[in-house]
């Protein structure tokens, strides 16, 4: 009898982690598709293929705050270009960096240099981190969804979801209770300085409301909890798709 009734309470237990079990991926996805709504919907979101985004701000590098402005251009899922010029104690120089896809260079005092393959693999990753950012391709096959219960994003109370998916970076995504904005991504990358492996956050502090559309106005980036970037966002300009060539070795 005692036998039998342990069984029962066994069975009963299982079912309920099962049920449970089945019920988080649920959960984790009424977060998003809230999210998806805050920022502007699923149908404006995905209409954000090629952006140009301005900025202005400050690098901590090496001990050193470095003063910057950038003009970035991106095309999803996987081209960039970063024209950034820097103020370094009073010597000036430009960084340009570009990423197809499939090669990448880096163009610093009229010098050009090829990606090598971390390099390469880093930038396919963070591609990867601004879709998941961009949060509509959520909705998607292939990615997993589970929430990581309440936190606190600086000052604001915010629910956590872990993006996981075969083959890329897994990706924990904040957002605010009360807005339902996301306010913080968290996932492994690499220090650009030294390529060293560091736990980076991004953090989207500020928005502006653009047709629509919630778009970051501010950004910062922790590496290892130290601040590494703040970014003043000046201007970000949405187009329907930039010519190949901007894409071309430097």
């Amino acid at each position: 009898m005692r036998k039998s009734v342990m069984c029962v309470g066994l069975a009963l237990l299982f079912g309920a982690a099962l049920q449970l079990r089945a019920q988080q991926p649920d959960e984790a996805r009424a977060v998003v598709a809230k999210a998806i709504e805050a920022h502007g919907g699923a149908k404006k979101l995905a209409a954000v293929k090629a952006i140009v985004i301005k900025g202005k701000g400050k690098l901590s590098v090496a001990g050193m705050d470095l003063t910057f402005t950038m003009d970035s251009s991106v095309q999803l899922p996987d081209k960039m270009r970063n024209v950034i010029d820097v103020d370094a104690g009073g010597m000036n120089f430009t960084l340009t960096q570009v990423y197809n896809g499939k090669k990448g260079w880096v163009n610093i005092m009229g010098k050009t240099m090829e990606l090598d393959e971390k390099q390469m693999k880093e930038g396919q990753a963070m591609m990867e981190v601004e879709w998941v950012t961009n949060l509509y391709v959520l909705l998607e096959k292939g990615y997993k969804l589970e929430p990581l219960g309440e936190v606190k994003v600086g000052d604001a109370d915010a629910v956590g979801v872990r993006v996981t998916k075969e083959g890329t970076r897994e990706v924990n995504l904040y957002f605010e209770k009360k807005t339902n904005l996301l306010r913080k991504a968290e996932y492994q990358g690499a220090d650009p300085t030294n390529m060293m492996e560091v736990r980076q956050e991004k953090l989207f502090p500020e928005y502006r409301d653009q047709n629509g559309l919630k778009m970051p106005s501010k950004l910062v980036v922790n590496n290892d909890g130290k601040r590494f970037l703040e970014m003043e966002i000046t201007e970000t300009t949405i187009v329907d798709r930039h010519d190949d060539s901007l894409f071309a070795k430097p």
